[in-house]
């Protein structure tokens, strides 16, 4: 049964208010805080945790020793990171986290996991539930919103807010997503995910609307930016099931003209299991897609591959394992994937070399979804 947008606003920040003061409570007293001091390369995984369940967790990962570090940011600050893990992001030494039904934004040291500041719903006039953080500068940053149909620019240095920005979206049962965000030029797309069709283009010297991109299919869920200047877009469809149904349950994957906003390429894929993801290698030159298993295109090409890149793994019932994340090294091209194996145990990461051999698999937090590299 669906409920009423202000219903679930209102729990929503409820939830938010109570999960940041568990944040900022020592959840395991009497333990000390862990010193850390990283140097080098090494990958941070973002680890969403369960929704509701506060255990979204950090990993760090070295990938010369390979040595693992697991759920670092509660170890280095003797805290919970909070209640679903949305995203992270790295600029000038600082690791940037969204977490989403918290409402809060933590910004810490890269080396030693020490937060350096945060960003709260309270401190701003629209942010509800922070999702994707966009850098325009050393000192503006866009972050869009799962209910709020605003996005809210803040500073990265001081993590102060600075303003919001409408998307004059309407709610649909209650949702005005905006989810990931590339740039090219002056302009940003950003794309609405829950219960939308739609890409939002903003002018950011104006930092106002500046287009809407209607697609035919369903949640556009992922979204990068080619060498070429074209925008690679996956939705999943919407769902369709005996209780609740929304769209057709028929991703699609559109190459659109990041210059004239003109949709050029439209595909359907076979139905998604799990969950849709787009990423490039370091140049844009090759797109890597997560649908059920892990297809590998040149940003040349105008038709996905019939055969995976790499396979999931299945269970021993013959069952696949729910692929969560991927992210590509652009040091070397190595291909990290995240698997939630079934949602509710320690997930798994795999990491590839570009040719698409095992390198190394460990355990890291619970629905491991997103990769940072420094």
């Amino acid at each position: 049964m669906r409920t009423s947008f202000s219903h679930i606003l209102l729990t929503s920040k409820l939830l938010a208010a109570l999960m940041l003061l568990a944040a900022c409570s020592n959840s395991d007293p009497g333990i000390d805080e862990e010193p850390f001091d990283v140097e080098g390369r090494g990958v941070f995984i973002l680890c969403e945790g369960n929704f509701n369940a506060g255990n979204a967790t950090l990993s760090y990962y070295n990938p010369t020793t390979r040595a693992v570090e697991n759920a670092v940011f509660q170890r280095a600050n003797d805290r919970r990171l909070g209640d679903t893990g949305q995203s992270i992001s790295l600029r000038g030494g600082t690791a940037y986290i969204a977490v989403e039904n918290s409402g809060i934004i933590w910004a810490i040291d890269a080396q030693t996991f020490r937060v350096k500041g945060q960003l709260t719903a309270g401190q701003t006039e629209h942010m509800s539930n922070p999702r994707y953080i966009h850098f325009l500068s050393d000192t503006k940053a866009y972050v869009t919103d799962l209910y709020a149909p605003y996005i809210t620019i803040f500073n990265p240095q001081s993590m102060a807010y600075i303003a919001s920005i409408s998307t004059q979206q309407p709610a649909a049962f209650g949702y005005c997503s905006t989810e990931q965000i590339v740039q090219y030029g002056h302009e940003v797309f950003t794309n609405c995910w829950s219960y939308s069709n739609r890409l939002l283009v903003l002018d950011t010297e104006r930092d106002a609307l500046a287009d809407v991109i209607e697609l035919t299919g369903w949640q556009p869920k992922s979204m990068v930016l080619d060498a070429r200047g074209k925008l690679w877009v996956v939705t999943d469809g919407g769902y369709e099931t005996d209780e609740d149904s929304f769209g057709d349950n028929i991703p699609h994957l559109y190459r659109i003209d990041a210059a004239t906003h003109q949709i050029e390429l439209d595909q359907t894929l076979d139905t998604d299991e799990g969950n849709v993801q787009l990423a490039t290698n370091h140049d844009a030159t090759v797109l890597y897609l997560i649908n059920n298993d892990i297809y590998r295109m040149s940003i040349t090409d105008n038709h996905l591959p019939v055969r995976p890149f790499i396979q999931a793994e299945r269970n021993d019932r013959g069952i696949r394992h729910k692929l969560y994340g991927i992210g590509v090294d652009p040091h070397n091209g190595d291909i990290y994937v995240g698997d939630a194996v079934d949602y509710g145990q320690s997930g798994v990461v795999r990491r590839y070399n570009s040719e698409g051999s095992l390198i190394d698999q460990f355990r890291v937090g619970i629905n491991p979804n997103g990769f940072a590299f420094k």
